[in-house]
């Protein structure tokens, strides 16, 4: 009742007191446990200082202030600031005490602030209840009421409030900077000059944060704060003007983690060496088998002849034989007659042999067209096999490869993400050793109040750097298989040149040979004038 009654207070015990805009608002989401500031709410620091008690009894007792803060889970600290007892003086104690710090008030509209006086029975003197956002900052006299907020004549505690923005721990510096740019901008100068003085440029000092210091230990945490929240609140004015430099970046990144692959690599491959030769075997094979048809058909080419040309050469003799018997049997006067009808009969004879011989030229010459066209058309259908396999071969390869660089791409990325989760863990850990090591908080509940904070700062912090790891992991991965489709594309369209090649040439190649049936062609045989049988191919 003493806080809902103090806090009434502020308008007056009267009317309506409307919740902080944000709660009225609906496109905003409240967490009363969030340990982080509200969005579009700024936080607060209250100092409290205590320095007397004025009229607090009018007997010899002792007497100390206790000064809470009520208001969300996470501002809500009591039991935890109290002065020094003074023993024997209710009239005018001073406490003179080291200045009480709520160093962060997430929720300030809500938060109330709570002074009480007790006697050395641990028995309430008086209190009051003072709501923050109505709060005024410097030395005050702050009248005292009772138990059920009934205000006192006399009793008053003398103190000093401080109010400020809240700070995050490393941007100090930045706030004072920015709170009095001409004094931060003289001492600048002045450090500057100083520097000049001794001989040191100041562009060649790097700003890095002193973390070998043994004995400020909190030093290394605002160090560390301030490394790990500076990227967040940085701007890049420049990114949108590199986009191509970064993606020609990405490109070799990529080619830096996983190894680009062209066609002349693809051919250097095992398995593609292993089927060429293989296919270059099978033509082989292929060849030395239509080598050895053509020299059967040639050796029977020439067996047909040859047994024509005997037989027509005995016939021929037979008939010279017969005219000499007759000659010197009748004598050459009385043979005329004969001698003429042998020449007749010979005559005929070179006539048939000379139609026989072009007639069976002609077959021959037709068998061996046949066969060249039949050896040519089998030896160009295995070649378009060849050609196939060899394209389907290299995409079937190309295949592989993308999939191998995809699977190394992807342990790349998890070994990467898992070497930043243990560091953020390392990190988390050395903070809140430093925190613990921390000689300045001086109890165990600010101690942990500020582990939850640092934990809450970690948290959006590793988010973060998760998320960047996340996009960029995204953003390679889109890179290769953009780099692996350009490759697919480039077999393609080489595969889809080498065939149309090929098929030009097969069709050269059918025009040079001649068509069935047709003598004298040149991949027949001819007969010469000895009567053999010679081929030209």
């Amino acid at each position: 009742m003493q806080l809902n009654q103090g806090k009434y207070e502020y308008n007056g015990s009267c009317g309506y007191l409307l919740k902080p805009d944000f709660m009225r608002r609906s496109d905003r989401m409240f967490d009363p446990f969030s340990e982080t500031p509200v969005d579009g709410v700024i936080a607060a620091t209250c100092s409290v200082q205590v320095f007397s008690g004025q009229f607090l009894s009018d007997k010899k007792i002792g007497t100390y202030v206790e000064v809470d803060m009520y208001g969300l889970p996470t501002d809500t600290i009591r039991k935890e600031f109290r002065t020094r007892m003074v023993m024997n003086n209710g009239l005018n104690p001073a406490y003179n005490e080291e200045p009480f710090v709520f160093r962060k008030v997430i929720l300030p509209d809500l938060a109330v602030l709570r002074l009480a006086v007790y006697d050395d029975n641990n028995k309430l003197i008086g209190q009051r209840i003072l709501p923050l956002e109505g709060l005024q900052a410097g030395y005050r006299h702050i009248s005292l009421r009772n138990e059920g907020n009934k205000p006192l004549s006399l009793p008053t505690v003398f103190c000093n409030i401080v109010l400020k923005t809240y700070v995050p721990e490393g941007f100090g510096a930045i706030v004072d900077a920015l709170s009095d740019p001409k004094k931060f901008l003289s001492i600048a100068e002045k450090r500057a000059d100083q520097m000049r003085a001794l001989g040191i440029e100041t562009s060649d000092i790097a700003d890095v944060p002193n973390e070998s210091s043994k004995n400020d230990k909190k030093g290394k945490i605002n160090a560390n704060v301030k490394t790990n929240l500076t990227p967040q609140t940085s701007s890049d004015p420049a990114q949108s003007s590199t986009s191509a430099q970064n993606n020609t970046e990405t490109k070799k990144d990529i080619n830096a983690l996983v190894p680009h692959v062209n066609i002349d690599d693809l051919k250097q491959m095992k398995t593609y060496l292993k089927l060429i030769k293989k296919q270059q075997k099978e033509l082989n094979f292929l060849k030395k088998k239509h080598a050895k048809d053509r020299t059967i058909m040639q050796k029977c080419h020439c067996t047909q002849v040859d047994k024509m040309i005997s037989q027509h050469d005995k016939e021929k003799l037979t008939q010279d034989k017969l005219l000499e018997k007759a000659i010197k049997k009748r004598g050459e006067n009385n043979c005329l007659e004969l001698k003429k009808e042998t020449e007749s009969k010979v005559e005929k004879l070179n006539t048939d042999h000379k139609a026989k011989v072009k007639d069976i030229t002609a077959q021959h010459t037709k068998e061996w067209s046949e066969m060249i066209n039949s050896h040519s058309s089998v030896e160009q259908d295995m070649k378009d096999i060849h050609v196939v396999q060899q394209c389907e071969q290299l995409k079937k390869l190309l295949s592989g490869v993308q999939e191998q660089q995809t699977l190394s791409l992807k342990l790349i990325h998890e070994r990467q993400s898992k070497e930043m989760r243990a560091n953020q863990a390392k990190t988390s850990m050395e903070n809140s050793k430093a925190i613990s090591q921390d000689k300045t908080i001086k109890n165990k509940a600010e101690r942990e109040r500020r582990v939850r904070e640092l934990n809450s700062s970690n948290t959006k912090k590793f988010l973060e750097e998760r998320k960047r790891l996340a996009m960029k992991h995204q953003k390679e991965m889109e890179t290769l298989e953009k780099s692996q489709k350009e490759q697919l594309e480039k077999l393609d369209k080489f595969n889809e040149q080498r065939l149309k090649s090929h098929h030009a040439n097969k069709q050269c190649q059918g025009q040079r040979h001649p068509a069935d049936g047709e003598a004298g062609g040149g991949d027949g045989p001819q007969t010469s004038h000895s009567g053999l049988t010679t081929p030209t191919n």
